[in-house]
């Protein structure tokens, strides 16, 4: 198993999953993995991490921060699902069920409030 951080809610601190690949349905992948690239960015960075999933050094995750407007994960974790079909937590996949996988729009207030909680650096 590998830890990463896990989705949460934004008045929840951050903390580390135990997660195995092959754990979603592959049923649920690919409407999970665009729901949670599709939400509103809070910080998105050019660059690429490696997937720490993958033996392969080639393999890379996008480095983000997605909200919508509830909950807040890193938008590496679209990778994580489309590629490997990691689960998230189920309370999370609850959430994402329950809104039929689609984002909501967030008034910006509402992103500079979430910004300024989680203490991201605030865009000029």
């Amino acid at each position: 198993m590998t830890s990463i951080e896990a989705p949460r809610r934004i008045s929840e601190v951050s903390r580390t999953i135990e997660v195995t690949p092959g754990s979603l349905p592959a049923s649920e992948s690919e409407r999970l993995a665009r729901f949670l690239e599709s939400a509103e960015p809070l910080i998105i960075s050019p660059g690429m991490i490696a997937d720490p999933f993958s033996d392969g050094e080639n393999m890379r995750v996008r480095v983000g921060v997605m909200t919508d407007g509830e909950w807040v994960w890193q938008l590496a974790w679209a990778d994580y699902v489309a590629l490997h079909r990691i689960a998230p937590p189920q309370d999370f996949l609850d959430h994402v069920k329950e809104i039929n996988f689609t984002a909501p729009e967030i008034p910006v207030d509402r992103l500079m409030g979430i910004i300024e909680a989680l203490g991201l650096p605030l865009p000029t």
